[in-house]
């Protein structure tokens, strides 16, 4: 008799144990929709509003900026000054200019700034020309010699479309 008081008191724990576990399964599901319901609600109707996203400009005359007339030169091969001359800069240069009549007056001077360009390049060496900084000293040289040969008309700015040394 003490074993069936055993089995009955084993059987009737065993009901209580699973009843447990579905209840706390039963609350666990229930947090989570919870959970994501209150987060939902959180997102949609009480977050404020994230701040605007400011379109940037699409062109440079939207932005308060003018872009002038474009000049392409004819690309520059030259030698660069190495002693052993075996090293060549290729580069093709664009001028901005502010108007057509100072394109077309930019345009007759084409040769003196391609005169220019060959005697400036020809005197730098490959280290000068590789850096960065040597980029934008090239730059900031050729538009300030370009500007004493287009006086009194000046170029707003000098643009490096191509640029590979060998």
């Amino acid at each position: 008799m003490a074993d069936d008081d055993a089995k009955g008191a084993d059987g009737a724990d065993e009901p209580k144990k699973k009843s447990k576990k579905i209840l706390f399964i039963i609350l666990g599901v229930a947090l989570l929709v919870l959970g994501a319901g209150g987060y939902f609600a959180y997102t949609k109707f009480l977050a404020p509003p994230p701040p605007p996203i400011e379109k940037p400009a699409e062109h440079p005359a939207e932005a308060g900026e003018t872009v002038g007339e474009i000049i392409d030169l004819e690309p520059f091969v030259v030698n660069l000054a190495d002693p052993k001359g075996n090293r060549y800069l290729k580069m093709k240069i664009s001028l901005e200019v502010e108007s057509l009549e100072m394109s077309e007056r930019v345009k007759k001077v084409t040769p003196k700034l391609r005169d220019t360009v060959i005697m400036m390049l020809t005197s730098l060496s490959f280290e000068e020309v590789m850096t960065p900084e040597g980029k934008l000293r090239i730059r900031d040289e050729l538009l300030e010699r370009f500007s004493r040969i287009t006086k009194p008309d000046k170029i707003k700015n000098l643009y490096f479309s191509e640029f590979v040394v060998q």
